[in-house]
């Protein structure tokens, strides 16, 4: 477990998510004002990355918490929030365990980031400790029937069998799934779909902008050597089929789940 915590560390300390994860900032946005956060809301922001739903919960008046395992995430995070005018408190640490206590925030969010972590359960029950009664838990992760996900799926073949512990990640983009995994907990569920737009002048251009920045696909290129331009191609096929530009562009459409659990 260690090691492996230890690599996904690593793997998210490379390429360049603060300047990838811009591109889906309105998701961050979203959250924030679906979850209703104001002048005073105590709010935890788990495997925050660099801020997305952080800095406009701080930016709304909330008294913020953004926590991530990778230290340049962090680092990134107070960046973005300086140059937003805003504060909010960075601490490196594991959604699997929570470094707070029971009942401490009144909202509890992650954009995406709670979804690569190994032990949906074990998340699940951080999330909900730390949350106070009648609170609000907010999460955000790709859909498993859209672009993401069969991006996701496209590049099981080029990566290490995980841990047996670890569930996939795209379980969290299913309605199904987050009902069940909080139905001991929650007094109400609501879902929302949505999706987050990216527009490029071509496929090729976005590519090589998304390799040489998203952490796992940074990673890839360093392990898998000559097999990379496979990889490259499998992916390139993925997202050719989602576009909906013409005339050369690039326009791909991101589906997203959008939970709130209140307890």
């Amino acid at each position: 477990m260690d090691d492996f915590k230890t690599m996904l560390r690593a793997v998210w300390a490379s390429g360049d998510y603060a300047t990838l994860s811009d591109h889906i900032a309105d998701v961050g946005e979203r959250l924030v004002g679906r979850v209703g956060v104001g002048p005073g809301t105590e709010v935890l922001d788990v495997a925050c990355g660099t801020g997305n739903a952080a800095i406009p919960a701080a930016r709304a008046g909330a008294r913020v918490t953004g926590l991530d395992l990778a230290p340049p995430l962090l680092e990134a995070g107070r960046r973005k929030a300086a140059e937003a005018g805003v504060e909010v408190e960075w601490v490196e640490g594991d959604a699997e365990s929570l470094p707070f206590p029971d009942e401490s925030y009144d909202v509890v969010v992650s954009t995406f980031g709670h979804m690569f972590a190994p032990r949906h359960r074990v998340v699940t029950d951080e999330l909900t400790r730390v949350c106070r009664k009648g609170g609000l838990i907010g999460l955000c992760t790709w859909a498993a029937d859209g672009s993401v996900g069969d991006t996701f799926r496209a590049g099981v073949a080029y990566q290490p069998p995980p841990p047996p512990y670890a569930a996939p990640p795209l379980l969290w983009g299913d309605e199904v799934y987050v009902r069940d995994t909080f139905a001991d907990v929650a007094a109400d569920i609501e879902f929302e779909r949505h999706v987050t737009v990216i527009e490029w002048e071509s496929l090729e251009g976005w590519t090589d902008y998304f390799m040489e920045r998203f952490p796992p696909f940074v990673a890839a290129r360093q392990n898998l050597g000559e097999r990379f331009a496979d990889f490259r191609s499998d992916i390139m096929d993925v997202w050719r089929q989602w576009n909906e530009a013409s005339d050369g562009r690039f326009r791909l459409p991101q589906q997203y789940l959008l939970s709130v659990i209140h307890l």
